[in-house]
C-alpha cells in the first residue's frame, strides 16, 4: 500500500488526536475513512453536475422547459396523495 506523509496545523492535529483519543480509533483509520467520504462526496457531486450540464444541454436544442408554478402545484397534489401525470414541458418565454 502506497505511503503519504502530510503536514497538519498544529491546531487541527490536537483537535484530530483528542478526536481519536476519546472514540478509541486510530488515527490512520480515521483520516482514511475521511478520505473516502470526501472522495464519495465529490463523485456525487460530479455525477449530479453532469446531469444538470446534460439537461441544460437539452434545454438549449429545443427552448422546453416546465414553469416552476405547474411544477410546484404537481408536487403538492403529489404530496397530497393525488396520482397526476406530470406536467408537460412548454416553449420557454423569458
Amino acid at each position: 500500500m502506497p505511503k503519504l506523509t502530510i503536514e497538519l496545523p498544529s491546531a487541527l492535529n490536537l483537535r484530530l488526536k483528542a478526536i481519536t483519543d476519546s472514540d478509541k480509533v486510530k488515527t490512520q483509520e480515521f483520516i482514511l475513512e475521511s478520505i473516502a467520504e470526501k472522495i464519495a462526496l465529490l463523485t456525487e457531486r460530479e455525477a449530479v453536475c453532469a446531469i444538470a450540464d446534460g439537461r441544460f444541454e437539452e434545454f438549449l436544442k429545443d427552448g422546453q422547459s416546465v414553469p416552476w408554478a405547474e411544477v410546484n402545484t404537481y408536487l403538492e397534489r403529489r404530496a397530497a396523495g393525488e396520482m397526476i401525470p406530470p406536467p408537460m414541458p412548454k416553449k420557454f418565454i423569458p
